[in-house]
């Protein structure tokens, strides 16, 4: 299986948990009595920081969210274990930021102090 296929699943399982999550808040927010004597206008518009933000997690889990949950990190760890090529370009771009950086200060101290 593909690196890009295993990636794509992954984002869409992670979505599905997503949209369970919002469909379980739409349903307790529903089922919720609101409260009397209170009026609040709901905006339909959010301001562009607000929108940007990450939705906040559930307080509440329920124990067959929190099994689904594991279980998603159990397989998308051992992915990732079982995945060396990613591993092992991560090693080379650190490598060469560092050789950069060890270069540009041996620029910079030669410039400044020996020019």
């Amino acid at each position: 299986m593909s690196e890009r296929l295993r990636h794509l699943q992954r984002q869409q399982s992670l979505l599905r948990e997503h949209l369970a999550w919002i469909d379980a808040e739409i349903a307790r927010e529903t089922t919720a009595a609101p409260p009397t004597g209170a009026t609040t206008s709901i905006p339909t518009v959010l301001p562009p920081a607000e929108s940007a933000a990450a939705p906040a997690p559930s307080p509440t889990t329920t124990p067959a969210s929190a099994a689904d949950a594991d279980e998603l990190l159990k397989r998308y760890a051992d992915e990732e274990r079982e995945n060396p090529g990613a591993i092992r370009s991560g090693c080379f771009i650190v490598f060469g930021a560092s050789l950069l950086l060890l270069i540009a200060t041996v620029a910079t101290v030669w410039l400044v102090y020996y020019r």
